[in-house]
């Protein structure tokens, strides 16, 4: 956990590549990190033992997390934070979702963003309904857990059932596979 902690202080002080590829002489795009926040040994040393491509990688990501609108970084920081105060299982948990998440079609992320985006609007006595429901179908077996799935995915969308075009969900289908169910 400490290692993620070093490589996210370093995305925040690292500057630009071109900065540092600045030879003697050429002046600088921007100070260097020491001068924006001093770096104790150990995260200078964790720095200096990854490889050039991983510090290229990491410069990188310090690049576009500058591009992000203020209100952007915070809810970056806010969530590390969060992420921090989890257990161990339950960031790798977090981690396995994400995986899973990066794994989606373009278009079946769109579908569930969709589907949350309604889920959300919903008053609370329907989540709590909804939830109730999709908890019910874990205990059924896998073929009532797909009729009743198409059931409430009419209930939930109406006579189309939330499909995309060709009738399809996206990816896997379902609500949202196992992630929507927990």
């Amino acid at each position: 956990m400490n290692a993620i902690r070093i490589v996210f202080i370093l995305l925040l002080l690292l500057p630009p590549a071109g900065a540092i590829a600045a030879g003697p002489g050429e002046e600088s795009v921007r100070p260097s990190p020491a001068a924006e926040a001093p770096l104790d040994r150990n995260s200078l040393q964790h720095w200096q033992q990854l490889s050039p491509a991983e510090q290229e990688a990491l410069r990188e990501r310090y690049r576009e997390y500058r591009q992000l609108s203020p209100e952007e970084q915070q809810r970056l920081q806010q969530n590390l934070a969060r992420f921090r105060q989890m257990d161990p299982r339950q960031q790798q948990q977090l981690r396995e979702r994400f995986r899973r998440w990066r794994q989606f079609t373009p278009e079946r992320r769109e579908n569930l963003r969709r589907m949350f985006r309604r889920f959300q609007d919903l008053d609370p006595e329907q989540q709590r309904q909804l939830r109730q429901d999709l908890r019910r179908l874990r205990d059924l077996s896998p073929e009532e857990r797909n009729r009743r799935r198409q059931e409430m995915r009419r209930d939930f969308f109406g006579p189309r059932g939330g499909m995309g075009s060709g009738g399809r969900m996206g990816g896997r289908g379902g609500m949202g596979g196992r992630g929507m169910s927990r």
